[in-house]
């Protein structure tokens, strides 16, 4: 019967490997070289399926009693009705059953194809890190240092941003064939200049607002910004799979805060990375009420009273082990003044 049918052949992340166009129906796939589709797969049966009509003027793929048999979302069945969407494992072969009036999905937004690559995003980028590398640079210098001073810093941060830049550029070039060093440069300065915007951010934040989350968990919200700096760089490198990408670096992302917070555990006893305000600001920045003097030591007391508390807890459970190393110690003495004792007592005749 003549009937026009497109069978496209997918790698495991669905990419088409072979797309075969087929005009006469029943198609026969399997290794035997007597087959319409010829297979390069030792899990499948020389004669392993056919696609075909039923009496109901289906269209089909039908198993041929093969070992293996045909799956479909991991349900082993004799024969399937062909659907558009779904993937026919034979083997380790993944199949895909298509008619020409199959609907296509919409055109996709060309993201490599724009104005916005090359030497604007490239100069965009530095521009970005030397304002921020003089930004960082003079909050920090509380001694006006030399001009030597800054010039190190912004050598060492573009730098290291250009390196970054270069890696990510011949990553890209392999992947895609195209370097797009620009872009990756512009990525990696907006990621910087987060980095240290929010360092700086959160501190006058905690400080303003008294609210201590920020200064106890520092680490946290720059791991996240590290996360999505990568899913930009991956994303430009030409990765095809952005919601799989953003799952496995938040579990990536998740992984790496709960490592921190486990290591300041054991360090501390505290999941925070910091226990107080270790920055402190002009009291102009304040925004939240002052505490008076009577609810400061309110808290002192509470604090005291907490800390008491737990000191007596602490003597309780030494107490026992004073006295029973109080007493060990007392009868070692005992038996060596005795021994002592027989040792220096002269011997009758």
């Amino acid at each position: 019967m003549n009937r026009l049918l497109f069978v496209e052949q997918l790698t495991a992340d669905g990419e088409v490997l072979h797309r075969h166009k087929l005009t006469q129906l029943p198609i026969r796939i399997g290794r035997a070289y007597d087959n319409d589709i010829i297979l390069d797969d030792p899990h499948t049966a020389a004669h392993h399926a056919q696609i075909e009509l039923n009496q109901l003027d289906e269209l089909i793929i039908n198993d041929l009693d093969s070992f293996n048999g045909i799956t479909r979302a991991n349900h082993r069945e004799r024969f399937f009705v062909v659907d558009g969407d779904a993937v026919y494992r034979l083997g380790h072969t993944r199949l895909r059953i298509r008619t020409p009036d199959y609907q296509v999905a919409a055109e996709q937004t060309d993201f490599t194809n724009h104005r916005w690559e090359g030497l604007l995003p490239a100069l965009a980028g530095l521009v970005l890190l030397v304002a921020t590398g003089l930004l960082t640079t003079w909050l920090s210098d509380l001694n006006q240092g030399t001009l030597s001073k800054y010039l190190l810093e912004l050598v060492s941060v573009i730098g290291f941003a250009l390196g970054w830049s270069g890696i990510w550029a011949i990553f890209s070039k392999l992947l895609n064939g195209q370097a797009r060093f620009g872009r990756h440069l512009f990525i990696v300065s907006l990621g910087l200049a987060g980095l240290e915007l929010w360092d700086y951010l959160s501190s006058m934040l905690a400080y303003a607002f008294s609210w201590e989350t920020l200064a106890h968990f520092t680490v946290h919200p720059l791991i996240f910004i590290c996360a999505i700096t990568l899913y930009f760089h991956m994303r430009t490198a030409g990765n095809k799979r952005p919601g799989r990408l953003k799952l496995y670096l938040l579990a990536l992302a998740l992984a790496g805060s709960g490592i921190s917070m486990t290591k300041q555990y054991q360090a501390s006893n505290h999941l925070g990375d910091a226990l107080y305000l270790s920055q402190l600001y002009p009291p102009a920045l304040r925004i939240s009420r002052d505490v008076s003097l009577a609810e400061f030591m309110t808290d002192i007391d509470s604090l005291k009273a907490t800390v008491d508390s737990n000191r007596k807890d602490s003597s309780d459970e030494d107490g026992p082990k004073k006295e029973e190393g109080a007493t060990q110690n007392s009868s070692a003495a005992s038996g060596n003044s005795s021994s002592a004792a027989i040792t220096s007592t002269p011997s009758q005749p």
